[in-house]
C-alpha cells in the first residue's frame, strides 16, 4: 500500500505543470494541464508550464479568470500579470549572470565580491525594470477549460540583449554608485569586466 501511495505521489507531480525546459525534449513530451483544471482533463499548451516555444528566450505567463466584464478586461489582466512575470523572471536572469560574472572574474584576482555589490546590482537591476521592458510582445493567448484566459509575453534573443544592455549601462555609468562599494583599482577594473562579459554572451 504504502509503494503504491509513492507511486500514485510521483505520478501526479509528473503530470502537473513544468518550469521552462532545460533538460530538452523529455519535458516536451510531458503532458501540461491548465493551472484551473484540477481535474486534469484538458492538456494546454506546453508553453502554459513554462515551456517557452522556439524562438522566445524568456516568457512571462499572465491568467485572468473568466470575468462577466467581458474578453477586453480579462486581456488586460492576464497581459498585466504576464509583464509583471516576465520582469521578476529578467530580474532574476540579469542578477544571476551578473554574481556568476563577478564571481569568475573576482576569483581571478583574489578579491571576494561583497554582498553589497550583488545588492547594488539588483537595486539597478529592479528600477531599469520597473520603468520598461522595451519591445516585450504578446506570443499567445488561450482560452481554458473553466473560461479563464491565458497569456504568453516573451522576448527573443535580441530583445532580451538590448534589455540586457541597457541594464548593464545604467549599472556601468559612474552615477550609479555601483563604483563606490569597491575600494581598490583593480577590483573596479573586474567590475567593468564582468559588465562588459554580460553582454558579450
Amino acid at each position: 500500500m504504502k509503494k503504491l501511495l509513492i507511486a500514485s505521489a510521483l505520478l501526479t507531480a509528473l503530470t502537473g505543470c513544468q518550469s521552462t525546459s532545460s533538460v530538452g525534449n523529455d519535458i516536451n513530451q510531458m503532458a501540461c494541464y491548465f493551472p484551473d483544471d484540477l481535474a486534469q482533463e484538458h492538456q494546454a499548451p506546453q508553453w502554459v508550464c513554462g515551456t517557452m516555444p522556439q524562438g522566445v528566450e524568456i516568457g512571462g505567463i499572465g491568467y485572468a479568470k473568466k470575468s462577466a466584464a467581458g474578453l477586453s478586461v480579462m486581456r488586460t489582466v492576464a497581459v498585466n500579470n504576464a509583464r509583471k512575470d516576465l520582469a521578476q523572471q529578467f530580474e532574476t536572469n540579469v542578477n544571476t549572470m551578473f554574481k556568476q560574472a563577478m564571481d569568475s572574474t573576482i576569483t581571478s584576482t583574489g578579491e571576494a565580491v561583497s554582498e553589497k555589490v550583488n545588492e547594488h546590482f539588483e537595486s539597478v537591476t529592479k528600477n531599469m525594470t520597473s520603468r520598461s521592458l522595451a519591445n516585450s510582445r504578446v506570443i499567445a493567448t488561450t482560452r481554458s477549460p473553466k473560461g479563464g484566459l491565458l497569456t504568453l509575453v516573451g522576448m527573443d534573443k535580441a530583445t532580451f540583449d538590448s534589455n540586457l544592455a541597457q541594464v548593464v549601462e545604467a549599472a556601468g555609468s559612474k552615477e550609479s554608485g555601483l563604483w563606490k562599494k569597491f575600494n581598490n583599482k583593480k577590483a573596479e577594473e573586474s567590475l567593468q569586466q564582468a559588465l562588459n562579459s554580460m553582454i558579450q554572451q
